[in-house]
Order: C-alpha cells, then structure tokens, then sequence
C-alpha cells in the first residue's frame, strides 16, 4: 500500500512538474510574444512620433518663410510707397516755369478734346495759366500741382492733377518700377 501511495505521490508530483514546467513554458512564450508586441508597438509610436516632429517642423519652417515673405512684401511696399511720396513731392516742386510750360501743353490737350471749358488748379498756380479764350478759371482744388478740365455742362472732366497722373503712370508702370529696386 505504502508503495501504491508512493507511486501515485511520485505521479502526482511529476504531473505537477510537468504542468508547472508546461505553465511557465507557456507564460514564457506570453510574455516574448508581449514583448515582441510591445516592442512593435513601440517602434510604430516612434515612427509617428517622428513623423509628427517632421511636419510639425515643416509647418513651422512653411510659417516662418511665409512671415519673411510677407515681412519682405511689407517692407517692400512701404519702399514703393516712399518713393511714390517722393516723386509727388519732386512734383509739387517743381520750378514755376516749367510747370507753365507744362500746363499750357495741358491746356492745348484739353482744349482739343473739351473746346470750351472750365479749368482748376491750385490757387498758387493760377499765375501760371494762360487760358485761351472759351476757357476760363473756375477756382482753385486741393492738390499738389495739375489742373483739371471740366466742359461747360459739367458731364465731361479731365482730371490732369499731378497725382491722378502719377497714379496713372505707377499703375502702368508698376512691375518696371518693382524690377529695377528689388531685381
């Protein structure tokens, strides 16, 4: 009996052993299969993580380059801008004698296109006019130089003030302007 007890201890204790080893094999080949997934895993976090860095640094590159481009095409602008300031202000400068000489071309051009007609100019310039007869002096406008033709009933103007013909000119000329300060 004592060995009928023994064999089944000694069956009972290699079925344990069996089963242990058997659990720990299993727990074993568990726990490298989560490794291996965690690792996995891991290397799939890193390459989103820098993929993310990557855009992230090529927004904030595209930012930047984008707030020079529009610092540059401000700076750029008020250039433009000083200058057209400062011609109009050569303009408004310029010798009587030459202006005389240029409001009576004006004046010619205007007659050709109006006949008789009402002429502006600035009160300082008024001097200056030598109107032909069907044309007389209306008064005086705000501006820095020119003169401006209205016909007698007031449904036809010739705008010919300095700054409407300096507007017209950078208008028309602006991307030579550009080209020949920022190229």
């Amino acid at each position: 009996m004592e060995q009928v007890v023994e064999d089944i201890l000694r069956k009972g204790e290699e079925k344990r052993r069996e089963i242990v080893s058997l659990g720990e094999s299993e727990r074993d080949a568990q726990v490298h299969q989560a490794e291996k997934q965690a690792a996995e895993e891991r290397a799939k976090a890193l390459e989103r993580l820098s993929r993310a860095i990557a855009q992230m640094e090529q927004q904030e590159l595209s930012s930047a380059e984008l707030e020079s481009k529009k610092a540059l095409l401000a700076a750029q602008r008020g250039v433009m801008e000083d200058l057209r300031q400062l011609v109009l202000h050569d303009l408004e400068g310029y010798p009587a004698d030459k202006r005389k000489k240029l409001y009576a071309k004006l004046v010619e051009k205007a007659k050709k296109e109006l006949g008789e007609c009402l002429v502006y100019s600035r009160e300082q310039d008024r001097p200056l006019l030598n109107l032909p007869t069907g044309m007389s002096y209306a008064g005086s406008i705000a501006c820095r130089g020119g003169l401006v033709f209205e016909s007698k009933d007031k449904s036809i103007r010739l705008d010919y003030r300095f700054e409407s013909m300096l507007e017209d000119v950078w208008n028309r000329n602006m991307q030579e302007i550009y080209n020949r300060l920022f190229r």
